[in-house]
């Protein structure tokens, strides 16, 4: 058996310690036998490229932590902070182990999960992945591990300091965003090492800061298939809350941080399909930055389900099973979710065609016209739309006090639910 990417995180961990570690590498049956494929970063057309794609897509030395159980610890090398090492704590789950069976020479789909802001690596997050048929890993991104404690080899915490303030005396590789969107390719390219992991069927999906963190990882790191952020978006400079942040950093310090840090720089060279998940009153995450967001994706590469009145947190987050279904469509040959063409207006009457291999049993209009309220407290209101299962089309009349903002929602029969993208007049 081969032992690719298995080292020693500390030169002088003892003979004991090196004979337990190899052990739990070979009975948990994911040494890292395969060399991950490497990024193309040469479609990604920015003036400069803060990451080291190539470096990025090695996979790192990892040490197992826990060999029982059907969820495994780990810590994984990352890369350094203020001219140190670091390290990267992450839970790993796949179909096998979950169910307690020996490993099989199956191989899996495999789905980076990553935490949105006071998160931290979920092990809940991973068995339910696991058990929906995918080798999962999920890592803390605080330089956290397991108990909740700084780990002795941490990157930079996840708070306003790190995340903003400090990007006006300190280097742009001791930021946050620099070392979250590291740590989560790494933990992409140690999920392909593994044998288990079908490299042609990787998904990634974040909540909230996850969610920019996704849009960020996606579009940087093309061996991805297929992503689903929620909530989270870029035009960082115009959400309802994060706009604070950024406005109290010098001009200097704002053109900086939107140059390296937003999403909006580099989604346009994005390769995976896209899920875009969200609610229609977001905190954080509001209308129309999320709406330009998601336009930098072509219409043929994303899907949406904007979710009314969807709650804000993990669990709301990672609760829609949309995104199950979304990364099955492309990973797995599974039944697509349906496909919302552009919204029309013909005789005060707003119209929608879709393609749906599944039956679409209801559709709603929601609207608003609430332009003075923040996200969170904007006013909306629905009406029914008429269904034409035959023609396929989604029909409402234009309510009769207009809209500034507005978007169709339908469900199938199996409860998926897609939408169209917002309407922004």
């Amino acid at each position: 058996m081969s032992y690719i990417g298995f080292r020693f995180l500390n030169p002088t961990l003892p003979m004991k310690r090196f004979l337990f570690l190899l052990l739990l590498s070979t009975s948990a049956g994911f040494a890292q036998t395969k060399t991950a494929p490497v990024i193309d970063a040469s479609v990604i057309k920015v003036d400069s490229l803060l990451w080291d794609l190539k470096a990025l897509s090695k996979a790192p030395a990892v040490e197992w932590l826990s060999q029982t159980g059907p969820v495994r610890a780990l810590l994984y090398k990352s890369v350094d902070y203020e001219g140190k090492p670091t390290q990267v704590f992450a839970y790993y789950s796949n179909p096998d182990l979950i169910r307690g069976k020996p490993v099989s020479k199956r191989k899996f789909p495999g789905v980076v999960l990553i935490h949105g802001g006071g998160g931290k690596a979920f092990k809940e997050w991973v068995e339910k992945w696991a058990a929906d048929g995918y080798a999962a890993i999920a890592m803390d991104l605080a330089g956290k591990g397991e108990d909740g404690k700084r780990l002795a080899q941490a990157g930079p915490d996840q708070g306003e300091v790190d995340k903003f303030s400090k990007l006006e005396k300190a280097a742009l590789r001791d930021m946050w965003t620099y070392h979250a969107v590291s740590g989560a390719i790494l933990a992409h390219s140690l999920l392909l090492s593994f044998p288990e992991v079908d490299a042609t069927k990787t998904a990634v999906t974040g909540i909230s800061w996850g969610g920019y963190l996704t849009c960020l990882v996606a579009s940087l790191d093309n061996r991805f298939k297929v992503a689903a952020p929620v909530y989270g978006c870029a035009y960082y400079d115009e959400s309802d809350v994060f706009k604070t942040s950024i406005r109290k950093l010098s001009p200097s310090g704002q053109q900086k941080w939107m140059r390296y840090f937003d999403p909006s720089v580099y989604l346009p060279f994005a390769k995976p399909q896209f899920l875009f998940v969200n609610g229609n009153k977001d905190r954080f995450y509001n209308v129309v930055p999320y709406h330009k967001t998601y336009s930098l994706i072509p219409p043929k590469q994303r899907t949406m389900c904007l979710i009314p009145d969807m709650k804000h947190g993990h669990e709301a987050g990672w609760e829609p099973h949309e995104i199950r279904y979304f990364f099955e469509s492309i990973l797995n040959d599974g039944i697509p979710l349906a496909a919302v063409a552009p919204v029309s207006v013909q005789d005060s009457t707003l119209r929608l065609s879709y393609q749906s291999p599944v039956t679409v049993y209801t559709a709603e209009f929601y609207y608003s016209n609430d332009t003075t309220s923040v996200n969170e407290n904007r006013v909306w209101s629905k009406q029914k739309a008429t269904l034409d299962r035959n023609a396929r089309t989604v029909t409402s009349p234009m309510p009769k006090e207009g809209f500034q903002y507005g978007f169709f929602y339908l469900k199938d029969h199996r409860n998926v639910a897609v939408s169209s993208p917002f309407l922004v007049k």
